[in-house]
């Protein structure tokens, strides 16, 4: 029996082997998949997509200011693929780099990764700058040179304005320009360019502005004791720290403002007039600056004050109260010029000993006279009542001297 059953199981494992060796061989198939799915830059700590087109086989950055230079990339490919060069190796992505997928089957296929990589923006500028004041735009000048950004409001409320502000791009700028600002005083705002430079620019509403007078040809030429007048834009002496003065570019010399009157010369412009004395005080320089400052805000004059303080001519009295048409006028001083400016009906007279005018000076220019003898300096002649006469002192080239005042009939 227990030889049957043996029998019985070699019969079994020979019909076994023979069936298998009745089966045919089937092919090993390999994936032919050679894609890369994600390409990424890690660069300062951040995780950077590449954009993939799988067509053009490209992979494309775009970086500003990165320094692309060995950077290992993290690379997702298609499975059982190989990729070269090895994702383990840092590359100079500053060039393009070429990498090639190879599918389990041997097909490659190339990708050309390419980062454009622009310099950081290094322009921190304001371009332009406007408020918007009871529905008018009102647009600033922006000086490129002193960073100065102005705009005229006149007496507009300014305590609360959103400005409208164009800057440099991939620019910052702070303040918030969301955020109104009181420009009552001057706002100062910081540009940053993209590249970290930075820039600072002062805004003032109303800016001061102090007048040249340069085309008088007596306007720059002073002594001592001379009346001054400053004119210009916003020059409110009422402003708090407000004060005036001569400069010299080391020291200042107080100028005491007698009288100001201000008006309205065209929308949102105020103007002043300024009017002081040149103290004794001040020595002789030929380059003096006016300066007008406040608490937060200086500037200078753009033109030059020449002041002359030696043999300066100096009143000391008339003899009469008033005058009349034949008068005459003596003057008692000191350093008296030979010449002497009187206006009248909107001109100024020059007056000096000619064919003209009998004015004569003494040799030691202490006493001058004058005979009046011309209708046209008296407001009668006019049909005018009395009027005041403002007498000046005129040196050579015109250099204006102490001033004072007498009645003419």
């Amino acid at each position: 029996m227990i030889k049957k059953i043996t029998i019985l199981v070699y019969i079994i494992f020979a019909l076994i082997a023979c069936s298998k060796d009745d089966e045919p061989d089937l092919p090993i198939v390999l994936s032919n998949q050679n894609t890369i799915n994600s390409f990424d830059l890690t660069i300062n700590g951040e995780i950077i997509n590449g954009t993939i087109n799988q067509i053009d086989k490209t992979i494309l950055f775009s970086l500003a200011g990165a320094d692309i230079s060995a950077l290992k990339p993290s690379i997702d490919y298609s499975e059982n693929a190989n990729i070269s060069p090895n994702i383990n190796e840092s590359q100079n992505f500053n060039n393009e780099v070429a990498y090639t997928v190879y599918a389990e089957n041997g097909d490659p296929n190339i990708y050309r990764v390419i980062v454009n990589n622009r310099p950081l923006n290094s322009e921190s500028e304001i371009l332009s700058f406007s408020v918007l004041v009871e529905n008018k735009t009102i647009e600033a000048y922006i000086n490129k040179d002193n960073k100065i950004i102005n705009f005229n409001m006149g007496t507009l409320d300014k305590s609360s304005l959103l400005p409208t502000i164009s800057i440099s791009e991939n620019a910052t700028i702070s303040p918030d320009i969301t955020i109104p600002q009181n420009f009552e005083e001057p706002v100062n705002y910081t540009v940053t360019a993209e590249n970290g430079d930075k820039t600072e620019y002062t805004i003032i509403a109303n800016m001061p502005q102090i007048s040249d007078n340069s085309n008088s040809s007596s306007a720059s030429l002073y002594y001592i004791r001379a009346d001054l007048r400053i004119s210009g834009q916003f020059l409110d002496m009422d402003k708090p720290g407000a004060e005036i003065y001569l400069y010299d570019g080391s020291n200042k010399y107080e100028l005491n403002i007698l009288s100001q009157n201000s008006y309205s010369s065209q929308e949102n412009i105020i103007e002043y007039s300024l009017n002081t004395k040149i103290t004794e005080n001040i020595p002789t320089y030929g380059n003096y600056k006016i300066v007008y400052q406040t608490n937060s805000i200086r500037i200078e004059s753009s033109q030059f004050i020449d002041i002359l303080a030696e043999s300066a001519p100096k009143f000391i009295s008339l003899n009469q109260d008033s005058f009349s048409y034949n008068d005459i006028l003596k003057i008692t001083g000191e350093n008296i010029t030979q010449t002497i400016a009187i206006p009248s009906n909107g001109s100024i007279f020059q007056i000096q000993n000619s064919s003209n005018y009998d004015y004569t000076v003494n040799s030691d220019k202490t006493q001058a006279t004058l005979t009046l003898d011309y209708y046209y300096l008296f407001p009668a002649y006019f049909g005018n009542p009395a009027a005041p006469k403002t007498i000046t002192f005129w040196g050579p080239g015109r250099r204006i001297g102490e001033s004072f005042t007498t009645i003419f009939n």
